[in-house]
């Protein structure tokens, strides 16, 4: 669910996914989960409040685990948004994004249907970042560039990019994160590519 339009109210938002996500839980037998940053989150929004007293709520930091399912995140930060991925391993995930962690390009990377057109996100970064992208990946994404070479390699890589305005440090976390790089790496590549622009 992008967060397209300033106009658009939260619970409206909630309301799509959540429709979406009971229909996906009935399919797949599974009560669905709640993901948000913090327990407040759902305060105050009825189909969120409705999923998290049926199917439970979670935070990256609860102490409370869940078996997988579907899962609702609602507006996730990258922590909470590879904790979601976990918990629907194998299951229907729908994700309501907010403006302070843009997600167009890992929904293109996940191949993600919008739930305002049902149009499948299609990836926004010329071929060519993407390329590097996937090249700083395949060098150091694993390890979530915590090595100096690590961070020489990626930023050798995009650093051009990112001048040129081709890339944002958003955009990059957020196509790393679709591409299996754990919540911490993509934040290190965020504060890296944050620190060139």
């Amino acid at each position: 669910m992008p967060d397209d339009d300033p106009e658009r109210p939260w619970e409206e938002a909630a309301d799509l996914a959540a429709e979406w996500i009971w229909a996906r839980s009935e399919i797949e037998g599974v009560l669905p989960l709640l993901v948000t940053n913090t327990f407040q989150n759902v305060i105050g929004i009825r189909c969120l409040g409705d999923i998290a007293r049926r199917g439970g709520q979670a935070t990256p930091r609860g102490k409370q685990r869940f078996d997988p399912g579907p899962v609702l995140v609602y507006v996730p930060d990258a922590r909470s948004l590879r904790f979601a991925l976990d918990l629907a391993h194998g299951y229907s995930l729908a994700v309501v994004e907010s403006v302070s962690f843009p997600l167009t390009e890992w929904a293109a990377g996940a191949g993600a249907i919008n739930l305002l057109d049902g149009s499948i996100s299609a990836i926004s970064l010329p071929a060519d970042v993407v390329a590097d992208l996937d090249r700083a990946i395949f060098f150091a994404g694993n390890n979530g560039w915590t090595g100096q070479h690590e961070k020489t390699h990626a930023r050798s890589r995009l650093a051009s990019h990112v001048e040129s305005g081709r890339l944002a440090a958003d955009e990059a976390a957020a196509y790393v994160l679709s591409q299996g790089v754990s919540d911490k790496g993509a934040i290190r590549l965020r504060t890296l590519l944050e620190k060139i622009s």
